[in-house]
């Protein structure tokens, strides 16, 4: 995860929640940050920090840093080639510190916006997305690096779902139980009985209605069944989840979502599998300084 920058704004505006470009609150936003960090931390996962770059905005998105790769014993990640210009000078330094943290880089040279655009299920099988901002030429570089013998289907999208992770979460429990949230409209090219047919018996797919997928339903964040999840998810959904012995927990976080859009997932990438050493910039380790950092930012800054 990557920490807003003291100048966060709405760079871009290249989504729905964003393109009103409204004037943001750079100390909201951090401690919104640090509020999602403490939830993971509690719900028992470990953050890698990682500084934004002076000047950078996005970078607090992480979902699109890019992928973590597994080929046998080892680890590549590739980071994503942005299609929004804004965050293009991202890359050298996701590069730089990823290298440093000792962890191999290559770079994507289709346009392709990273982990929010794959979906992992169970049993070696992914979905991968394109067609808002990753471009289908993108499938061609993830697909060699997908782990050897790996079932995958391509899923175009439309507008105003500029990733996978705003229509696809595949959701487990500790039980080892399987939930592909889908919300079908977001699809071009596949209708959730395809998806049921692709996933087969290694889970079940749940379909959404628009409402929660514009709530970013599907850009809630799972760790062994606690769900941290935008607000506002509709009563029968948080029933359905209930019922697949899911635990909602709410994030407020206004600042970060509710003018940049998005939810807890798009702020994360997970690094499967990685170990990290004790020596590596974690967040329990850097809560303090982090928390101390907040109340240097400026509360507002007008883009």
């Amino acid at each position: 995860m990557s920490y807003p920058s003291p100048n966060w704004q709405i760079s871009g505006g290249e989504n729905f929640r964003s393109r009103g470009r409204k004037s943001t609150n750079p100390r909201a936003a951090m401690k919104e940050w640090l509020t999602l960090c403490d939830a993971i931390t509690r719900s028992g996962g470990r953050i890698l920090v990682m500084p934004p770059a002076e000047g950078a905005t996005g970078m607090v998105y992480t979902a699109n840093a890019g992928a973590l790769f597994k080929a046998g014993e080892h680890y590549q990640f590739m980071i994503s080639n942005m299609a929004v210009a804004h965050r293009k000078g991202e890359r050298e330094h996701i590069k730089k510190f990823l290298t440093e943290a000792g962890v191999p880089c290559s770079e994507a040279t289709a346009t392709w916006e990273g982990q929010a655009d794959i979906c992992t299920l169970p049993s070696n099988r992914f979905i991968l997305s394109y067609g808002v901002r990753s471009t289908q030429k993108s499938l061609d570089e993830v697909r060699p690096r997908l782990p050897q013998g790996a079932r995958v289907l391509d899923v175009e999208l439309v507008e105003p779902y500029f990733h996978g992770d705003t229509c696809l979460n595949s959701l487990h429990t500790r039980g080892g139980d399987s939930v592909l949230l889908v919300y079908g409209g977001a699809m071009k090219s596949r209708t959730p009985p395809e998806l049921r047919t692709f996933l087969g018996n290694l889970g079940e797919v749940l379909t959404i209605e628009e409402e929660d997928a514009l709530n970013y339903a599907c850009n809630a964040l799972c760790l062994d069944g606690t769900l941290l999840a935008p607000p506002g998810l509709s009563t029968s959904l948080r029933g359905n989840l209930a019922r697949r012995r899911h635990e909602v927990v709410e994030i407020e976080l206004p600042e970060l979502f509710g003018k940049g859009g998005g939810g807890p997932r798009c702020l994360v990438n997970e690094l499967r599998g990685l170990v990290l050493t004790d020596e590596a910039p974690n967040y329990t380790m850097k809560r303090d300084q982090l928390h101390a950092l907040a109340e240097t930012y400026p509360e507002s800054i007008t883009a």
